[in-house]
């Protein structure tokens, strides 16, 4: 029989699993957010807090897996806290998700095997959508958008949640399997790949995320060596896609209001705010409308102010530059969410939202990925510490 250990128990370790899983497709449901925030919470905040502090001697030894992004996240979040309060919480939520990540894949694969599960799960989801778009074209006289039930009834949501799930399939299944294949086969599934989220777009008339996967698109080229006819590809693709009438579907709403939002929280910031420390979370409607600025680090610089521009600017260098030396697949899961979030969003540090799925959990392997031998001599000193009792 398993031994139902939350400290290296195999039983506990596939069902964090399981529960990772489980929030992650939550945000697919007709359940609150209070909802999903207690299934983080129960099912993998606490684990993963006992799991780590079942072995103090060894905990800041976590930390050294990334040192400079663990740094400057932690001056971001103290900053934060200090310009308002309610940071707090959201930092250390997200602390309790990069324990989470560790704590999984201290056996192998246990992210990865989540992720997949709910990437299938998108799969099944965006085919129903596209049927639905299907049979709706034809009859309305607009195009149609389609949106999904629970939390990720924001079709830009759902479309950056699809495109990233569809993302990693292709990196951590699809990729490999490929490479053994004729060349034209590659080609043939990379093109697939992208009518897919090009279409993902369309469906979901999400033009963040498409974005999104434009940089997943080119950062894959490059990384890849595939620049030359990874641009005659993506030529085809923006030709089909305006000769064909589909990118219509994308302009179908016109000009958004992002920039006029953006003007206005850069006034609110400047003349009623201070630029240096910002404005807080201090509820006001941009343009009278509107709970925030439609973009992750224009909130960031008017919540924070400059300095907490800066201070996430410098977060993300030492993500950006560790993640890409280290050529994790999970980087360029992540590209989705981080260029997506230009346009989009209240913010990045916050509690439980749909949001962790396509940017903070990719963003927190890839740091666990680009650190990997600072994570192996981890978990070798909690098991020395296991073993002397």
């Amino acid at each position: 029989m398993l031994k139902l250990d939350l400290r290296d128990g195999r039983a506990a370790y596939w069902l964090a699993s399981v529960m990772l899983f489980v929030f992650c497709v939550s945000f697919y449901t007709p359940i609150s957010s209070k909802a999903s925030n207690n299934i983080f919470y129960i099912g993998l905040g606490l684990p993963a807090l006992a799991w780590w502090l079942s072995r103090p001697r060894a905990a800041l030894g976590l930390f050294r897996v990334a040192p400079a992004f663990s740094v400057a996240y932690a001056l971001l979040a103290a900053w934060l806290s200090l310009v308002d309060i309610a940071f707090l919480k959201d930092s250390l939520y997200l602390i309790a998700l990069f324990l989470c990540c560790a704590m999984l894949e201290r056996r192998g694969h246990g992210v990865v095997a989540a992720f997949c599960a709910f990437a299938l799960v998108s799969a099944g989801l965006f085919a129903f959508a596209v049927f639905d778009w299907l049979r709706l074209v034809g009859t309305l006289d607009v195009w149609p958008r389609v949106v999904l039930s629970g939390q990720g009834q924001n079709p830009v949501y759902a479309a950056l949640l699809t495109i990233s799930s569809f993302t990693f399939l292709w990196l951590f299944f699809l990729e490999r399997r490929l490479a053994s294949r004729p060349r034209w086969v590659f080609w043939g599934a990379l093109a697939l790949l992208t009518a897919l989220c090009g279409m993902c777009a369309v469906v979901f008339q999400a033009r963040s995320a498409l974005i999104g996967f434009a940089a997943f698109f080119v950062a894959y080229l490059v990384q890849r060596r595939l620049v030359i006819v990874g641009l005659i590809l993506g030529t085809v693709a923006v030709a089909a896609l305006s000769f064909s009438g589909l990118g219509e579907a994308l302009l179908e709403r016109g000009l958004s209001f992002r920039l006029d939002i953006w003007h206005d929280a850069l006034r609110r910031l400047s003349s009623d705010c201070n630029v240096w420390v910002g404005c807080g979370k201090d509820d006001y409607r941009f343009l009278g409308q509107f709970f925030h600025a439609h973009s992750a680090y224009v909130s960031i610089l008017y919540e924070g102010g400059a300095i907490g521009l800066a201070l996430f600017l410098a977060m993300a260098l030492a993500f950006f530059v560790a993640a890409w030396r280290s050529r994790s697949r999970w980087l360029l899961v992540a590209l989705v969410g981080w260029v997506g979030v230009a346009t989009t969003t209240p913010g990045v540090i916050v509690s439980p939202r749909t949001l962790w799925v396509f940017f903070w959990i990719p963003t927190l392997m890839a740091v666990l990925e680009s650190g990997r031998p600072a994570l192996e001599a981890y978990y070798r000193v909690r098991d020395e510490i296991s073993r002397r009792g």
